[in-house]
Order: structure tokens, then C-alpha cells, then sequence
């Protein structure tokens, strides 16, 4: 499928690599020092800046004369392949202290070295013996760590940390598989007993807090100089890097590990990007990752081989720092913007929902949120089909969306779950405006997509979880307003949780309804 890489494709990748690791290096630099007040340094960097600029110009000039006249002059300049100096690295952030909070560890005597360690560096240590009671202690009390030995056989321990890690009760928690025998390409965190424990601790609780919110980086490359500098580049840049030098190691960690974007060198020691490109495109796991092809060939007959290949870019080395970290933002709203619209709707889907309530939380002001769901919609799906019903789906998004934008304000947010479910952000007030129009609006059309004969008896015969028929009302919508008061929510799903209540109640309303939850929390 791929054509292996000519001489002077390897000619060009060894003199841009060093070339871009240099370029990193000054830019880190100036970024760094740059407003020092030493004069000296200042102008040293100014220097550095405006050779690595005339070798840049330099370089391209050359890779576009060796492009044009190709293997006639690299055959003359043998070039031996480069042996890196230094090992692969992951770039991390720094040790912190651990510092008070409590610890949940879930097994019996394995941990009781851990125990004993946690406790000693000043945290408060409780113990359960089922994984299930772990992560039930762990959304009462939220702990700073949570640690599931590999000894415990209610739940699979890996399995046991990734639902904490997902639960949004429990996904703020640090949580790791502790073992005596380390797990290789494991998916999740891991503490190893054998090993002094503290250290592994404060690496823990500092890589989860660093990388909460944060987009994952695979910087694949084989040059060691370039992992290092260019790592750093992004780490400063607010992107959390591991790093590979080789196809094998890329795709092992591509395929056990997440990442919200996978950097590629076009020539590696034992293969090519667009070797591992292939590879990411035909597994599942990974089918849909963002992935930059990085190349010192700026040719363009490879730059649109590579993006009909799969990539969502193809970046020339050496490239500036400001420019990589653009290209890679863009590239990752793109990414989140397509995984989360909902294909039907076309409008946002769960993961922005969650991001907009959160922002609104962060900002303590009062606001609402007000659950949108139709009655009645699976036994229309039922009885209509569900290219029908997708058809109702696509009108109710149709008349959200239309009174948002006619009656509502700039900052109002309207999202889809899925299914017929949708979530408005907004004012209480506007919630309520907005709602009634919606209502009025719903209740006008929604007669339309029944047959004449079902529209003039106002109902369709369904069946019960019995089998036994039964009579369905026509579809009408229930509105749940939740008003969010500062300080009285936490976390986006504690919304969730008080609106399915009160949906709840307006589901036992005949017809369309709107009502706001009346508690004292909201």
C-alpha cells in the first residue's frame, strides 16, 4: 500500500529532524528568557533566533532542489542512519506534595505497606475489602486517591478503576490497580508494590490533576532531541505528551491508551507514519483519532497522499511552536465538535452539553436548565416505524432550534442527548417563554405526522410490556426546568439527577407540559 521512502526522503528527514529539535529549543528558550533582564542573555537568544531562521531558509531551499533533482545528489553524500542518544521519555509535569485528604484502599493485606505509607504522609487512609464497596465510599466521601488491589474478585480490578474514572460521581478521584507484578500496556494507572510507594503516589495525584481537562498528545518520533524539545514545546502549550521512537511502541501505546491526538514522523527506524496511520484507521479503538503526519518532505504529491490516506494534517518541519499548537486546537474542536454532534439533529451532543453546564457552574450565576422529552415517542416508533420517527425527531430539534433563535438570547444553549431528549441552557425566565412557545408550536404540528385517521380520533392503538392493546395518546412534550442556584449544585450530573425527577412528575400530566422544580435546592 505504501511506497517505501525514497533516499532523498531519508536525506531530508536527517537534516530537518536536528534542524526542528534546534528550533524547539530556541523557541522554548525565547519564550522562557526572553523578556530576561539581562541584556546579554536577550541578545544571545536574538541571535540564535535569526540563525535558526537563515538555516530554516536554508533547509527549504535545499529539500526543494533535492526534490526537484533527487537521488543524482544524494547518491553522491552517503548518509549512515542515525542512532538517537537518548532513550524514549514522556514528558510529565512536576512532583507535588501530597498533602492532606482521605485514601480508599480496597483489599485486604497486600496493601497494608501502602496503608502504612499514605498514612505516615499525612492522609487519612480507609479500607474495604469488594471493589463495589470502593467505589460506593468513594462517591459518598470523594477521596484525593482510591486504590484497587489486583487480589479483589468481585470486580475485575482494571474494570473497577475505569468505571471511576468514568463515573462522573467519582472521575475527579485518583484512582490506580495496585500489584506486585506490573501489568504491561495496561490501560489504566497502576501502583507497584514491589517498588518504593510514595513517589508513585505523588506522580499519581499529580498526573490526574494535571491532566484533567487536559488533551492528550502521542508524539511519535525517533529523534530524541526532537521528542524532548518539541515535547516540552507542547507541554508549555497546555497539552499533556507521552512519547514514542518507533512504529511498534506508537501503536501498542495507541491501542491501550487514550489520546485526543496522535503526532506522526513521516520516517521512523522500523517503519512509516503512514504505516501506523493504516494501522490506527483499521482498529476500532482508534479509527477516529485526530493524527498529524509531521514531515521534513514538503512536497505536494506527499502531502495529499498522506491527508487521502487518513490524516487530518500534514505539518513540514521545522514549524514554529505558535503555529503547531494552533493547527493542533484546531484540529481537536473539529475532532469534538464532529464526535458530539448528534448525526440526526446536527446539534450538540452529550459531551458539550456537560462542558457548557460545567462553564455555567464555574461562573456562579443563576441560571437554568430546562430537559426537553416527547410522551409517548416509543409507541409512535412502534406503530410508525422509525424512519418516522426519526422524522419526529428531526422536527422537534427543527422547532427548538428556531424559537432559540428567534426568542432567545446569544448565550442560550440548546443540546441533544439523543433519542428525543434535548437540554435548553438558559434564564429561568426565558426557560419558561422559550418552553411555552415550544408547546404551543409542538401541540399545532405534531397532529400532521399521524395518518388522517389517526389524527381524527386523536390516538393509536399500542401494546402494553403485556402484549395486551391499549389506546396511546398523540405525542405531546413535558419541559422539566431545573433553575440553578450558585453554590446549592457541584457537578453537571447532580443537575441531571434533579431534572429526571422532575420530568418525572411532569410525565404524569395529561398532554404537553411545562414545569419548574420547586424545591428548595433549585
Amino acid at each position: 500500500m505504501n511506497k517505501a521512502p525514497s533516499e532523498v526522503e531519508k536525506f531530508i528527514h536527517q537534516l530537518a529532524s536536528p534542524l526542528t529539535a534546534l528550533q524547539s529549543a530556541v523557541d522554548l528558550l525565547a519564550h522562557h528568557y526572553g523578556q530576561s533582564d539581562d541584556q546579554r542573555l536577550r541578545n544571545l537568544i536574538g541571535s540564535l533566533q535569526r540563525s535558526t531562521a537563515r538555516l530554516r531558509q536554508f533547509s527549504q531551499l535545499l529539500t526543494g532542489r533535492l526534490q526537484m533533482e533527487g537521488d543524482m545528489i544524494v547518491a553522491r553524500v552517503p548518509i549512515e542512519a542515525y542512532q538517537p542518544a537518548m532513550p524514549a521519555q514522556s514528558v510529565s509535569a512536576p512532583v507535588v506534595s501530597i498533602g492532606p485528604g482521605l485514601a480508599v484502599l480496597v483489599g485486604g493485606a497486600m496493601l497494608d505497606g501502602l496503608a502504612q505509607t499514605l498514612a505516615e504522609a499525612g492522609l487519612d487512609v480507609q479500607r474495604v475489602t469488594t471493589g463495589a464497596a470502593g467505589l460506593d465510599l468513594a462517591r459518598r466521601r470523594r477521596p484525593r486517591l482510591l486504590v484497587i488491589a489486583e487480589e479483589i474478585t468481585d470486580i475485575d480490578p482494571p474494570t473497577c478503576v475505569q468505571i471511576a474514572r468514568t463515573d462522573p460521581e467519582t472521575r475527579e478521584v485518583a484512582a490506580a490497580v495496585a500489584s506486585h507484578h506490573p501489568l504491561v500496556g495496561g490501560t489504566v494507572p497502576l501502583l507497584d508494590l514491589s517498588q518504593p510507594l510514595l513517589n508513585q503516589v505523588q506522580r499519581l495525584l499529580t498526573a490526574h490533576q494535571y491532566e484533567r481537562g487536559m488533551p492528550r498528545i502521542l508524539l511519535v518520533d525517533d529523534e530524541a532531541e526532537t521528542r524532548v524539545t518539541l515535547g516540552q514545546q507542547l507541554t508549555d502549550a497546555g497539552f499533556v505528551v507521552v512519547t514514542a521512537a518507533d512504529s511498534a511502541t506508537a501503536v501498542q501505546l495507541a491501542t491501550t491508551q487514550h489520546f485526543d491526538l496522535v503526532m506522526l514522523d513521516r520516517l521512523l527506524p522500523d517503519g512509516d507514519g503512514l504505516q501506523i496511520l493504516h494501522t490506527l484507521r483499521a482498529t476500532p479503538a482508534t479509527r477516529l483519532a485526530p493524527v498529524v503526519l509531521l514531515s521534513a518532505v514538503s512536497a505536494l504529491d506527499e502531502k495529499v497522499r498522506s491527508l487521502q490516506l487518513g490524516a487530518d494534517d500534514y505539518i513540514v518541519k521545522p514549524c514554529s511552536a505558535a503555529e503547531l499548537a494552533a493547527r493542533i486546537r484546531s484540529i481537536l474542536r473539529r475532532s469534538e465538535r464532529d464526535s458530539s454532534v448528534n448525526p440526526l439533529s446536527r446539534l450538540p451532543g452529550n459531551i458539550v452539553i456537560e462542558r457548557v453546564i460545567h462553564e455555567r457552574l464555574v461562573q456562579q450565576q443563576p441560571f437554568a436548565v430546562a430537559y426537553i422529552a416527547l410522551d409517548h415517542f416509543k409507541e409512535y416508533n412502534d406503530h410508525y416505524g422509525f424512519f418516522k420517527g426519526d422524522a419526529v425527531i428531526v422536527h422537534t430539534a427543527r422547532l427548538l432550534a428556531d424559537i432559540v433563535h428567534w426568542y432567545g438570547e446569544a448565550d442560550d444553549f440548546l443540546g441533544h442527548l439523543g433519542g428525543d431528549d434535548f437540554v435548553l441552557v438558559t434564564t429561568l425566565e426565558r426557560a419558561q417563554r422559550l418552553g411555552q412557545e415550544m408547546i404551543k408550536r409542538f401541540d399545532a404540528t405534531i397532529p400532521y405526522f399521524y395518518a388522517a385517521e389517526d389524527r381524527e380520533r386523536g390516538y393509536i392503538f399500542g401494546h402494553d410490556r403485556q402484549g395486551r392493546p391499549y389506546r396511546c395518546a398523540l405525542l405531546s412534550v413535558s419541559i422539566a426546568v431545573v433553575p440553578v442556584a450558585p453554590s446549592h449544585y457541584r457537578q453537571p450530573y447532580e443537575i441531571a439527577q434533579r431534572a429526571v425527577i422532575v420530568k418525572r412528575q411532569s410525565k404524569t400530566m395529561t398532554g404537553s407540559c411545562l414545569l419548574v422544580d420547586q424545591s428548595e435546592r433549585g
